[in-house]
């Protein structure tokens, strides 16, 4: 019995891989198209904010292998008709059909493919089709559509952020966050600004969107804008480089200088005002684009402040940062942070504020 058992299963087994090895061949002989007829984009795609719960739905034929197996679909656009740089939507096609709303395009346009806002682009698109592993991935020909992006905040709740050409995007970019001043009515960033351009702010719904300066500059401070007068461009310095952002919420100006970063504490053997000096001041490295310190250190905490005139002299540790398995941290107005320990020796600390990571070499 246990033979027969054994020569039933070896049956079982051969019948199973023959069906296998011919389903294979059959793929493998099978004529492939990719998808097509894709429509829904027109030569021109209206959007704007006033829609942007409204939905774009697109339509098209799916693409074949020829034989029955599983295929998946998915959207990719590109800002070239080469699709150089794609980028694939986090979308499901469902009955050979993509729906989105117009303000999750939006925030496609403008954070992955980082077109600016309020200039009119010439986008394409694409159907991708992927199945099993080892089978060629299938893109239908591309369609091109004109379309402008328009500036959407993604606000925070009395969180304050940067944008304009000056900081290096002219749409919505969350990661120029002014960080808390802790126990003070004042926000603060580091940001690289160009050489030429401008930038404005935008904050939480109270303010209703985006406020710039109102008037010139009185000894390198802006008043800002209100709900009533929203204000215009911000002129960035006119040298590249980082600069630290200050906002005084209780006065409602902003005053922005080169930034001023200091480390203290252990590693120096000493503590501020004592420890702010220059040979404790991180430089900028223009060409790598970073802040970095090079100097004997005495090892312990590792503990970094950023110095301002909106920020208490004395108590440093109201704009207090670190970084953590190479990211950058801010305390804010939260509790005190995690540590870690430097080594004793020559070391840089190099600081990437446009990435926000540090590190030691």
């Amino acid at each position: 019995m246990k033979n027969i058992k054994y020569i039933l299963i070896l049956l079982l087994a051969v019948s199973f891989f023959s069906c296998d090895d011919d389903d294979i061949t059959k793929l493998n002989d099978s004529n492939y198209e990719p998808a097509s007829n894709i429509t829904g984009f027109g030569s021109t795609l209206n959007i704007s904010k006033a829609i942007k719960a409204e939905s774009i739905k697109i339509t098209y034929t799916p693409a074949s292998y020829g034989v029955d197996i599983v295929t998946t679909h998915q959207l990719q656009f590109a800002a070239s008709s080469d699709f150089a740089n794609p980028v694939t939507f986090d979308i499901d096609a469902a009955d050979d059909s993509f729906t989105f709303t117009v303000g999750a395009l939006n925030e496609l346009l403008t954070e992955s493919l980082l077109l600016p806002v309020d200039v009119e682009a010439n986008v394409s698109a694409r159907v991708m089709t992927y199945s099993l592993s080892g089978v060629d991935t299938l893109y239908s020909e591309p369609v091109s559509f004109a379309t402008t992006p328009y500036l959407d905040i993604l606000f925070a709740p009395e969180t304050f952020y940067l944008f304009g050409d000056g900081v290096g995007r002219v749409a919505q970019n969350n990661k120029l966050k002014f960080n808390k001043v802790w126990g003070e009515d004042d926000v603060w960033t580091i940001v690289w600004m160009e050489a030429t351009g401008s930038f404005k702010l935008c904050s939480d719904e109270n303010y209703k969107g985006v406020i710039g300066r109102i008037g010139d500059a009185v000894n390198g401070e802006y008043s800002l804008g209100t709900v009533d007068n929203r204000g215009e461009d911000i002129p960035v310095p006119g040298t590249a480089g980082y600069y630290t952002v200050g906002i005084n919420l209780t006065t409602n100006t902003l005053l922005v200088e080169p930034a001023n970063i200091y480390i203290c504490g252990p590693n120096v053997n000493a503590w501020p005002t004592s420890s702010v000096v220059e040979e404790n001041r991180f430089q900028l490295n223009a060409e790598n684009k970073t802040m970095e310190l090079s100097k004997s250190f005495l090892g312990g905490e590792l503990r970094l402040h950023v110095t301002h005139p909106y920020i208490s002299s004395g108590d440093w540790w109201h704009a207090e940062f670190i970084f953590l398995d190479g990211k950058i941290e801010y305390r804010a107005d939260g509790d005190d942070q995690e540590r870690f320990n430097m080594n004793a020796g020559e070391q840089t600390i190099v600081l990437d504020f446009i990435n926000q990571t540090g590190k030691i070499e």
